[in-house]
């Protein structure tokens, strides 16, 4: 099979298998981010556990969510102008990026089996979700500028390898080295449940 018919066939499973395709990319490229920052860290051995998780939750959450999200806000925002597009964005970032951080965090501690669920979301959603508006904006502006709406969801699955590396050194940090790391202003570290420890500060 020439390289043109493979891309034409890959293609025509996104137009025509959305769901199914999306999953399998957003779970595979989701595993490898993590693999990635595993590698970068240079651990004696891999948490193939926690691989295994991450591919379960980003491949039976994200997938679907993108397929059916990408399509809706088209159909409310349609067109490629300026105005649109930067609707598009704010109600990505603002809603889903916001929805979906809280499920990547209470998904992963359900999966871990921990006794309080909510605790890791609380103590890092705020400082996630502002990274995540730094990093997403210019990414999703190429996206709903130039990409076709059906391969949306693969064009933010490929930037979500390098997003992955970033979400799970978060992730695998622990909430005062964050606080260390990355300033967070107290009034929104507050909305998280975050407390900030104005000793390390002055």
């Amino acid at each position: 099979m020439s390289f043109m018919r493979s891309l034409k066939f890959i293609q025509q499973c996104y137009v025509k298998h959305p769901l199914i395709s999306n999953m399998a990319t957003v779970s595979f490229l989701y595993a490898s981010g993590d693999i990635s920052q595993q590698t970068i860290k240079g651990v004696d051995k891999y948490n193939w556990a926690n691989t295994g998780r991450i591919t379960l939750l980003t491949g039976s959450l994200f997938g679907p969510f993108y397929t059916a999200w990408y399509p809706f806000l088209e159909r409310v925002f349609p067109g490629r102008s300026a105005r649109a597009v930067l609707k598009k964005i704010a109600c990505d970032q603002g809603i889903a990026g916001g929805i979906l951080l809280m499920v990547f965090y209470v998904g992963l501690s359900v999966l871990e089996r921990k006794e309080n669920v909510f605790e890791e979301a609380k103590q890092k959603w705020p400082k996630t979700f502002l990274t995540g508006c730094v990093f997403w904006p210019t990414v999703q502006s190429v996206n709903f500028f130039y990409v076709p709406t059906y391969l949306r969801t693969v064009y933010v699955a490929c930037w979500s390898f390098l997003w992955t590396n970033i979400l799970c050194y978060l992730k695998s940090t622990p909430a005062d080295d964050l606080k260390d790391k990355l300033h967070v202003p107290e009034s929104i570290a507050s909305l998280g449940g975050m407390t900030v420890n104005k000793e390390k500060e002055q």
